[in-house]
């Protein structure tokens, strides 16, 4: 009697491109062994490719890493070319606060916030300025609502704070567009 070993069933539990779609490929799968994780690398075009495997522990582990490393040349990318850059956008702020600002930017814009020749992009100082006077006027209509029913009752100022944050929010409408324009 001839014994033909058992097919091993995959079932894919889920997949996602690796860095980009035409780069490769990330695959988990549940089989008899347990959730494993499959990487196939192969750039379109290419002839080469790698593949290898991973726990879930071990995927921990490699973003961990990779998560550290990018910190790193994340951070190096600010230069002081690009926070002097910066800080014509962002006067009298420190580096640091500078520092913290392009790195929210550069993770809503997925990097792209260093332009030609090592400069900051100039949408990206833009984008920077609007975040900051976005954030002064939210503070400026928050000071308004806070004093408002005060004012209100001053029959001579209730037209007028009508207007005022009639206005508000007619500017807060237009960074708000302005925002979601440039991303």
């Amino acid at each position: 009697m001839v014994t033909v070993p058992k097919s091993k069933k995959r079932e894919i539990i889920t997949r996602a491109p690796f860095v980009h779609p035409h780069v490769g490929e990330i695959v988990a799968y549940h089989d008899e062994e347990g959730p494993t994780i499959d990487v196939t690398i192969r750039p379109e075009g290419s002839e080469e490719y790698a593949q290898f495997g991973l726990t879930a522990a071990g995927a921990h582990e490699l973003a961990d890493e990779l998560h550290r490393i990018g910190t790193i040349v994340q951070r190096a990318g600010w230069t002081p070319i690009i926070l002097s850059d910066a800080r014509a956008y962002l006067p009298g702020m420190t580096d640091e606060q500078i520092i913290e600002r392009l790195d929210r930017l550069y993770r809503r814009w997925g990097g792209l916030v260093i332009g030609f020749r090592g400069r900051l992009d100039r949408r990206a100082g833009l984008a920077l300025a609007l975040e900051v006077h976005k954030e002064t006027l939210e503070r400026s209509a928050a000071l308004v609502e806070e004093h408002a029913e005060r004012l209100s009752g001053v029959p001579e100022l209730a037209d007028r704070l009508a207007e005022l944050r009639s206005s508000l929010e007619d500017v807060r409408q237009l960074y708000i567009a302005e925002q979601e324009y440039q991303s």
